[in-house]
């Protein structure tokens, strides 16, 4: 048991050196307000302190987790808040009493009986998922992956009743040792949950805040002329072919037609009936449609890449859900068809 322990705690801590560097690098898939992102980089922290205590646990008899353990659980629970805030809510749109809650948190950890600390900063953790649940669920006829959103965010709400719970048998016979191991098997999980998510849904936090620009904005196109700007935006796909680069951003797009993010995620959905990244995407995979049969040569893997995607997974995903099929069988069906009928 103890091997399995420090191999997820191992694990833990270099999922976290590796999100760490992902978050302050500010990689555009994890485009969030500087606020956010701190946050993170205090979570991902607090996660990995947390992790090495509980090798502590395991190797020492305590009778309750010292103080500095404590506050590192208090402080990542709000880290994990303030970080999908960020995610759901428009920069400035923040409330006054989440601006203050860091400090509340931090004045609570160090105040809290050492005997009721670890069940409550869990219980926090809990609760801050269950409102990001509920900030989620507003939003959920925008994108219909907020369903996926929401079993994740209910996860991990689980987890958080889970350790918590354990925090409270560990005085009365579940002891600290089991404690440490549930909520270090826990955070493994956690760590493996978010890795799954980053990488089968790698624009999942651009297309979230796309969401919630489009959900908190009022009208922002009032002085727009509507019918000239989306001219001009077919005009940057069509012929200027913005969407052949990669880093291609609502941002991007937004600068390049004179209006703000807010502006162009309405004028898109309104006139288009769908989100910016679709509208990417769709440009995308009309590009990979004629290059695939007019280079019939060409991998498959180079014909995504100069289409504009960033990956071989998001281009076969985006190809089949709007062809029906992936890249190679429809090439080969085209083809085939093409000499049949020559």
């Amino acid at each position: 048991m103890d091997l399995a322990l420090h191999l997820m705690v191992g694990f833990s801590l270099g999922m976290a050196a590796l999100l760490m560097a992902v978050l302050a690098g500010g990689h555009r898939r994890l485009a969030l307000p500087w606020q956010s992102r701190l946050a993170g980089l205090v979570m991902l922290a607090g996660l990995a302190i947390t992790q090495l205590g509980h090798l502590e646990f395991a190797t020492a008899a305590v009778d309750a987790p010292p103080r500095r353990y404590v506050v590192v659980v208090f402080l990542q629970s709000v880290g994990f808040y303030w970080l999908l805030l960020g995610a759901l809510r428009p920069e400035g749109d923040w409330r006054r009493v989440e601006w203050a809650l860091p400090a509340a948190v931090l004045a609570l950890s160090l105040a809290v009986p050492l005997a009721w600390a670890v069940p409550l900063a869990l219980a926090l953790g809990a609760a801050a998922a269950s409102h990001l649940c509920i900030l989620v669920y507003r939003l959920r006829a925008l994108r219909s992956r907020f369903v996926l959103e929401l079993r994740v965010l209910g996860l991990f709400a689980l987890m958080a009743v889970a350790v918590a719970l354990s925090g409270l048998l560990a005085p009365a016979g579940l002891g600290w040792y089991g404690y440490a191991w549930t909520y270090a098997a826990l955070i493994a999980l956690g760590f493996l949950v978010v890795g799954w998510l980053l990488l089968s849904v790698p624009d999942l936090v651009p297309k979230t805040r796309e969401a919630v620009a489009v959900a908190y904005a009022q009208s922002t196109l009032e002085r727009v002329d509507r019918e000239a700007m989306t001219a001009r935006l077919r005009q940057l796909f069509e012929q200027e072919r913005v969407h052949l680069s990669e880093s291609l951003s609502l941002a991007n797009v937004a600068e390049m037609l004179g209006l703000s993010a807010h502006q162009l995620s309405e004028l898109v959905n309104t006139e288009f009936g769908l989100g910016f990244s679709r509208l990417v995407r769709q440009y995308r995979v009309e590009t990979a449609k004629r290059m695939l049969l007019d280079e019939p040569r060409a991998s498959v893997l180079s014909v995504g890449m100069a289409a504009g995607f960033n990956s071989q997974s998001s281009f076969y995903v985006a190809f089949k859900e709007q062809v029906g099929e992936v890249p190679g069988e429809y090439r080969r069906r085209r083809l085939a068809a093409a000499n049949g009928s020559g």
